[in-house]
C-alpha cells in the first residue's frame, strides 16, 4: 500500500505527538492519584523509606508494593 508524502508527513507528525504524550506521562511526578489508578490506603513511612521511594520516583521508576508473608510488603521500583 502506497501513501502520499502528505499523508506520510501527517502520520509522522502524529506519531511524534503521541510519543511526546507518553513521555510526559512516564515522567510525571505522581503524588497521590492518577486517573485509572485506585487509591487503596495511605501509609506512614520512616524517613529512610520515604527517601528510598523519592529516589525511585526521581529515577523515573514506578513503585509497587507486593504482599509478603506476615504483615510486611516488598517494594519494587519498576522502570517506566
Amino acid at each position: 500500500m502506497k501513501i502520499s508524502q502528505r499523508e506520510a508527513h501527517k502520520l509522522r507528525k502524529r506519531v511524534v505527538e503521541l510519543e511526546n504524550i507518553l513521555s510526559r506521562q512516564k515522567n510525571a511526578w505522581v503524588s497521590e492519584w492518577v486517573p485509572g489508578w485506585t487509591h487503596i490506603t495511605t501509609i506512614e513511612l520512616s524517613e529512610v523509606d520515604s527517601a528510598k521511594l523519592k529516589t525511585a520516583r526521581f529515577l523515573k521508576h514506578a513503585v509497587v508494593i507486593v504482599p509478603n508473608s506476615g504483615n510486611s510488603g516488598l517494594l519494587y521500583a519498576v522502570k517506566l
